[in-house]
Order: structure tokens, then C-alpha cells, then sequence
């Protein structure tokens, strides 16, 4: 349809990733500028009609009236509303999303691990008799969940590299000098897989289907020995609470209430996005979705 053909968020975030983004910054024909000019047409949309209609729930509401509290004539200027904006789309909603598709995959592939988590929100339903979820279960009650989580991160974390920091003084590492003043970055994913506690030689412990193990987590014994998902240092995801709060209500109401399989996905046949900061399923994580409601009883249906 005319509308899937606009320009959207996953096209910016891909011309962010893309090579030619190095090469040819500044040109409008190749994705990335193109959809940040539509996705910035469409924050500006936003911001007019909050100019004339007043504020509303929306977050950009909330930026747009926001004011200094020690000195109120101080507000954000529409650029850096428009600057926050589309860093909560690339930072605060694709990493997420891209993440929790990761796990969906590896709880399909790993029905045992699946199962688990299924047992433990069931338990918690019966231990309160039914309450609604809080942030107390989530952060005292579900120690599994929180592995899986984890686990997902370890296995998958950010394919890019991190912002650069500059050595403040001169370093040796590994017998190669790094001069002061030099840039320097870590690849997270590297760091991750070369882990000594964890490595193997085909390297299975970063692979989503032979080395998703969330029980590691849970024994002091096994717990991983470098883990940096958010980054590290003062530039540590200033998101990460959210991040984590959003992957774990999406993930305790998912198992409360979907029993599902992958459709036509096997651990031999997926195929993974080339650009995209947190490595994710090309076509995303395709499931047959069985609906647990006894008013209702099972509903089969395909859900991507």
C-alpha cells in the first residue's frame, strides 16, 4: 500500500547503519535522509498542533511545555525537541523492539527455557491470587525472567561499535601503543563472545539456538564475566531502566497469556537483518500464537 511504501523509522535507522552514510552524508536520494526528512515532518506536524490545541499524554506534549524549574522562561527549542524525538526512536523503541523479537526467537527455539518462564509467571498469578502485575513481582519475583532477558542482551547485544572515547594518557594493550589523544571504542558483541568464563570453540555460546542459557545467570558460579549491553562509563544508556521495565511487562504478560510455536523458522534457516543496531530476524519473528482465554477457548492465528 502507499502508505507501507513511506519512508519509516527502520529505513532511518538502517541509512544511519548504512555506508553510505560515510561516504555521502549530506545526499537526500539515499535512505537515511530521506526517511529523517519525513520522520522530522511528522514530529514538526506534531509540535504545530500542540501550538494550537495545548497539551496532550503524548511525550512530545510533555517536551514541548516543559520548563526549567529553577528558571521557567527556559524551554526546549523546537530543534531540540526534534533532536530528542528522534533519538527516542532510534534509541528508546528500536533497541527495545529488536530485542524482545530476539527473544521471542530464542524462547521458540528453546522450549524448555520457554516453559520455565511460563511456570514461573503461572506461579506468581496463584501466589497473588490473580493481582495485577507490579513492579514489585517484576523486580522481587521473577528472577527467571530476568535471565532471560539478560540472556537475549549477552547473546545479541549492540552490532555496532560505541561511541569513541579519547586516552587520556598512553596505554599498551596487548604490546600495541595507543597514543594520548587517540580515539578508541569496543565492539560489545566481541567483548561479550570473548567472555573466558563462556567461550567455546565454534563458538555455540553466542549462538541463539545452541547457546541460550539463561540459567547461567542464576549461579554466581556461571554468571557471565563481561556483560556491557547498555555500554559502560559515564556514557552508560541513560534508558536502560526503561528499557528493561518495557522488556519485562511485554515478556511476564506475553507468557501469562500466549501459548505459541514458530511458523516455518528452525534454527538452521534464520536469516538476520545486515543493518540494524541490535541484530534482529531479517522478517522479523514469525509465530503461531495460541491465545489462552477459557471464555474463548484457543485461537490459532498467524502473528509477526
Amino acid at each position: 500500500s502507499p502508505q507501507y511504501l513511506k519512508p519509516r523509522p527502520s529505513m532511518f535507522v538502517a541509512g544511519i547503519l548504512s555506508p553510505l552514510a560515510f561516504f555521502f552524508p549530506n545526499e537526500n536520494w539515499t535512505k537515511g535522509p530521506k526517511a529523517h526528512a519525513y520522520l522530522v515532518s511528522k514530529i514538526e506536524k506534531k509540535l504545530d498542533d500542540l501550538e494550537k490545541n495545548g497539551p496532550d499524554e503524548s511525550t512530545l506534549s510533555g517536551m514541548f511545555f516543559a520548563k526549567d524549574e529553577e528558571d521557567p522562561t527556559k524551554t526546549l527549542t523546537k530543534n531540540e525537541i526534534i533532536d530528542n524525538a528522534l533519538i527516542l526512536i532510534l534509541a528508546g523503541s528500536e533497541t527495545a523492539a529488536s530485542t524482545l523479537t530476539v527473544a521471542i526467537l530464542a524462547l521458540g527455539l528453546n522450549k524448555g527455557v520457554w516453559r520455565r518462564l511460563k511456570e514461573e509467571q503461572l506461579a506468581i498469578i496463584s501466589k497473588d491470587k490473580g493481582k495485577e502485575l507490579t513492579r514489585q513481582m517484576l523486580e522481587e519475583e521473577c528472577p527467571y525472567l530476568d535471565a532471560v532477558i539478560k540472556e537475549t542482551m549477552r547473546i545479541k547485544p549492540m552490532a555496532t561499535i560505541a561511541a569513541k572515547r579519547l586516552v587520556q594518557e598512553t596505554l599498551i594493550v596487548d604490546g600495541k601503543q595507543i597514543p594520548k589523544g587517540y580515539g578508541v571504542s569496543f565492539n560489545v558483541y566481541i567483548t561479550h563472545s570473548l567472555d573466558p568464563l563462556l567461550k567455546e570453540k565454534d563458538d555455540s555460546h553466542m549462538d541463539v539456538a545452541k547457546g541460550f542459557c539463561p540459567d547461567r545467570w542464576l549461579d554466581a558460579r556461571t554468571k557471565p564475566t563481561e556483560y556491557m549491553p547498555f555500554g559502560v562509563g559515564p556514557r552508560y544508556c541513560l534508558g536502560s531502566h526503561l528499557a528493561i521495565a518495557e522488556m519485562k511487562v511485554f515478556l511476564a504478560l506475553f507468557a501469562r497469556r500466549v501459548e505459541f510455536n514458530m511458523a516455518n523458522t528452525t534454527a538452521d534457516n534464520v536469516e538476520w537483518k545486515k543493518l540494524s543496531i541490535i541484530p534482529k530476524p531479517k522478517d522479523g519473528s514469525l509465530i503461531t500464537v495460541s491465545q489462552l482465554l477459557p471464555s474463548f477457548g484457543q485461537q490459532e492465528r498467524a502473528f509477526h
